[in-house]
């Protein structure tokens, strides 16, 4: 089955801002915008109950990241709160997740545990909230969650609110995109996100009092498993903010162009097998070039898929995955499959509840290296810890004795076949999800040498079947040899 692709294109000196339309523009293609219309967002509390129910301690301070509502006077859900408590009292108190459908004057009580000590003659606590309803967030339309692309912000920012699965507490992971750059891209990933943005057409990042929501837009959950700062850490509120300089995301600032004075285009390649499976790939097409990576930048997956391996009631889903040409194409020409297992974080185990952390728990990458072996290495470097391409050619693989005959073995021993049922890294195991049969590796040997292999190039295996190149990495000395990632175009 054939792939569908489209191209969404900006033209030279584009602003960040258009870099977050483009990508706002890729996602309405692709139909992820998850439609809602959130009003009601709690952004402070007051009458938080300024009493002693916890039995003194050794312990003077407790923190509680993500107290969650027991009972409501009204019909507001899926708010949280940080609660920091003093010798038993309330000392801080401030609004984690907003929630959604809260009312001003609304009375949320907590059960102990939540932002008390669960203990003999422990009680639970109570807030009155005031919301924001002057906006929407979400939309009837195709678009952006949040977002905030005003010429005077200087980090434009989207978010998608991408639904995974239906009917699961986990079901829905938001994806932040900020424009740090006119050439990169931070992304991150969350379960629940606070959109209220303070200053509209500006830098602000909202009110830093107690009671209040506390330098939104940011992730938001618990600690140490959704998020990996806490409201009142040094800076916990921007690491988390895709509107400020240190918003911290998966692997951090990705490269999308070489400058902004080229048009950038953000090439989609979506699966006819698997429709949740697309690759989204940068290029600059008038962009000088002598080989794929001069002008072809951030090539990734968003993950997209459910799985036998978790159920999104308990975890939810976060990762990306980066596919990286090697850069040294002299001795080694090869593919860097490479997994970010968290969602907005400097290393996984800061995210645990993002399903995919468990594979990466020594914070070591997971990096699945595949490479081609049609390309003969100097004998220097060691291949040991790389995936290797099976090819044989019997033109290529003689034996030549010392009287100049040579022996090769029967062709009918030759193969190179188009790799299908890649796994999405192959250092996770069990693998979470395959990639569809649709999306290929193609291990290849021109006779030409310098050969310029573009994205969009296409290699024709039969007439009904023509393969287009997404991405790749190959050797242009004396022939051009190397591996190619592709998606099927016939």
């Amino acid at each position: 089955m054939a792939i569908s692709t489209n191209t969404f294109t900006i033209g030279a000196s584009y602003s960040r801002a258009d870099m977050i339309t483009q990508l706002e523009s890729a996602f309405t293609w692709l139909d992820w915008h998850d439609v809602c219309n959130h009003t009601g967002i709690i952004t402070g509390c007051v009458d938080r109950g300024m009493y002693q129910d916890d039995p003194l301690s050794a312990t003077t301070y407790e923190y509680f990241y993500d107290a969650e509502q027991y009972t409501s006077s009204g019909v507001g859900t899926d708010a949280s709160f940080f609660m920091y408590r003093y010798y038993g009292n309330p000392n801080s108190v401030y609004v984690n997740r907003p929630g959604y459908g809260y009312t001003n004057g609304e009375y949320l009580e907590f059960l102990p545990g939540e932002a008390s000590i669960k203990g003999v003659g422990s009680i639970g606590w109570g807030v009155t909230v005031f919301v924001d309803n002057s906006v929407a967030y979400g939309t009837t339309t195709n678009a952006f969650y949040a977002k905030n692309v005003d010429s005077n912000v200087t980090y434009p920012y989207g978010v998608l609110r991408h639904k995974i699965q239906d009917n699961k507490k986990y079901g829905v992971t938001y994806r932040a995109f900020s424009a740090q750059g006119n050439t990169t891209i931070t992304m991150g990933a969350g379960p629940w996100f606070h959109p209220k943005d303070y200053d509209l057409t500006g830098d602000g990042l909202g009110p830093t009092d107690t009671s209040t929501t506390r330098y939104t837009p940011r992730f938001a959950g618990d600690k140490y498993l959704d998020v990996e700062w806490g409201i009142t850490d040094s800076y916990g509120t921007e690491n988390t903010n895709p509107k400020s300089s240190r918003f911290d995301g998966q692997g951090n600032d990705h490269t999308v162009a070489s400058s902004n004075a080229y048009q950038l285009d953000l090439n989609v390649f979506r699966s006819g097998i698997d429709p949740n499976f697309v690759v989204l790939s940068y290029r600059q097409p008038t962009l000088s070039s002598t080989k794929l990576r001069d002008n072809t930048f951030l090539t990734f997956i968003p993950h997209n898929f459910t799985t036998d391996v978790w159920d999104l009631d308990n975890v939810w889903l976060g990762g990306i995955t980066e596919i990286k040409p090697y850069t040294q194409e002299s001795y080694k020409a090869g593919l860097d499959f490479h997994t970010y297992p968290y969602g907005s974080a400097d290393y996984p185990q800061y995210n645990k509840r993002c399903a995919e952390f468990p594979y990466d728990r020594f914070n070591d990458g997971i990096k699945t290296q595949y490479t081609s072996m049609i390309h003969d290495a100097p004998s220097s470097h060691i291949y040991d810890d790389l995936i290797r391409v099976y090819n044989r050619d019997s033109s290529a693989d003689v034996n030549q004795n010392a009287a100049g005959a040579t022996k090769s073995v029967n062709p009918d021993a030759d193969y190179n076949a188009v790799i299908k049922g890649i796994p999405l890294n192959a250092m996770m195991i069990p693998s979470p999800y395959y990639i569809p049969d649709d999306f290929v590796l193609i291990d290849f040997d021109y006779a030409s040498p310098s050969t310029n292999i573009q994205q969009g190039d296409t290699i024709t295996i039969s007439a009904d079947e023509v393969y287009t190149v997404i991405t790749g990495c190959y050797n242009q000395s004396g022939r051009t040899r190397g591996l190619l990632f592709c998606a099927r175009k016939v």
